[in-house]
C-alpha cells in the first residue's frame, strides 16, 4: 500500500511538473519582439552582439531540470525493478 502511495504521489508530481514550468526563463529571452519594427531588432542584436562577444549564446535552457529529470528517471526505474522482482523466501 506504501508503493502505491509512493507512485501515486511520484505520478501526480511528473503530470503536474511541465505545466508548472511552462513560462520559464526563454520566454523572458526570446518573447517580447512582436510589434517592433524590424530596424529596431536588428539594433537590439547588433548591440548584444557587440557586447557579449567572446561567450556562447543563452538559450534558456536549463541544465539542472534535465539532470534532475535523469536522476528521477533512473531512481523510478530502480524502484520498478526492486518491487518487481520475485521474492524467495527461506
Amino acid at each position: 500500500m506504501k508503493v502505491k502511495a509512493i507512485f501515486g504521489a511520484l505520478t501526480t508530481a511528473l503530470v503536474a511538473a511541465p505545466s508548472a514550468l511552462a513560462v520559464g526563463s526563454a520566454q523572458s529571452v526570446y518573447g517580447g519582439t512582436e510589434g517592433v519594427s524590424q530596424a529596431q531588432v536588428q539594433a537590439a542584436n547588433q548591440a548584444a552582439t557587440v557586447s557579449s562577444s567572446g561567450s556562447l549564446p543563452f538559450t534558456g535552457l536549463d541544465l539542472m531540470l534535465l539532470v534532475g529529470g535523469g536522476v528521477l528517471l533512473l531512481l523510478t526505474g530502480i524502484a520498478l525493478y526492486l518491487v518487481s522482482r520475485p521474492r524467495t523466501t527461506v
